[in-house]
């Protein structure tokens, strides 16, 4: 694909003795979407704020275009954009308004800002509230509307952490289909999710990220198809069931998740189900399964070897 964009080696942060990531390593590259995923927690944000050179890192070494974060932390910061998990457009500013200064304080003239703005506002459907103070929007509006201005940017590389939070659904899959068509375009963007179907969806490249610590980077697919169990069913917990007898499983307390490695597999186990046992679905693996299954130890897939 494209060149290296983005390199993290080793790379920690601590603070007050704590640890806010451990030991990130992974690349980025060129006109790729890559995706840092795990829980909250894992590390994600410690490590965008380093790469964003926003956090000096304690230990290990990150790239930014080929400049050290720490060294050249001015330069990077003139070719990148960032939006932050926690950040609010300023509440008298309209999602015009925003968008056209965002643009102006980057280098564009005022007439193509304008320009701009408005064919951001209509890709993000925003057209409805874009003279409305921010004030006044919903917390999924202005999230929205600070993404439409990120992206606006056209920055060389593209920081997005947790862009989608708090966005319904038919919107999110907005937000995923502009996002997705600027990689397309061209664009290198580093994306932020604990949602391992919005990784799986979106990513060219996921990097799993546990406790501070960087499990795996691979495509998705590659991910789900290392599994030595395709397909999972969902039933209910009951006493007559003896579970350790059916293979690999997760206990979910009320719900079970059993794994099988074929789907022939997976219907002859529904058919030894005793008929009162609720079954509530079958399916084929995905991301959320391979991240459980690199991170376990016991805890979460009990019984982890296929038989």
């Amino acid at each position: 694909m494209g060149d290296i964009t983005i390199e993290a080696k080793d790379l920690g942060k601590k603070f007050n003795g704590v640890w806010g990531v451990k030991s990130a390593n992974f690349t980025a590259k060129e006109k790729e979407l890559t995706v840092l995923a795990g829980p909250n927690g894992a590390g994600k944000t410690t490590t965008v704020r380093i790469l964003t050179t926003f956090y000096k890192p304690t230990k290990g070494k990150a790239e930014v275009l080929g400049m050290d974060v720490v060294k050249e932390y001015r330069e990077i910061r003139k070719r990148i954009a960032y939006l932050p998990q926690d950040y609010n457009v300023p509440w008298e500013v309209t999602p015009e308004e925003y968008i056209t200064w965002t643009l102006v304080i980057r280098g564009y003239g005022i007439s193509q800002a304008k320009k701009e703005a408005k064919e951001w506002i209509e890709l993000l459907g925003i057209k409805e509230i874009k003279d409305k103070p921010s004030r006044q929007l919903s917390g999924g509006e202005q999230r929205r509307v600070a993404v439409a201005a990120t992206l606006a940017t056209g920055a060389e590389v593209i920081f997005l952490d947790e862009p989608t939070v708090g966005l319904d659904p038919e919107i999110k899959q907005v937000v995923w289909k502009v996002i997705r068509d600027i990689v397309v375009s061209g664009a290198s963007i580093l994306l932020t999710t604990h949602d391992m179907r919005e990784a799986q969806v979106l990513a060219d490249k996921v990097v799993l990220m546990n406790e501070g610590i960087t499990i795996v980077e691979d495509e998705p697919m590659k991910l789900i198809r290392s599994l030595p169990y395709q397909h999972k069913i969902i039933i209910e917990k009951t006493e007559s069931l003896n579970f350790d007898e059916l293979g690999p499983h997760i206990d979910l307390g009320d719900r079970v998740i059993l794994y099988t490695k074929t789907r022939s597999e997976a219907v002859d186990m529904i058919k030894e189900i005793n008929p009162c046992t609720k079954i509530f679905s079958m399916s084929y693996v995905e991301l959320e399964d391979a991240y459980l299954y690199l991170i376990s130890r016991g805890d979460h897939f009990v019984n982890r070897s296929p038989n």
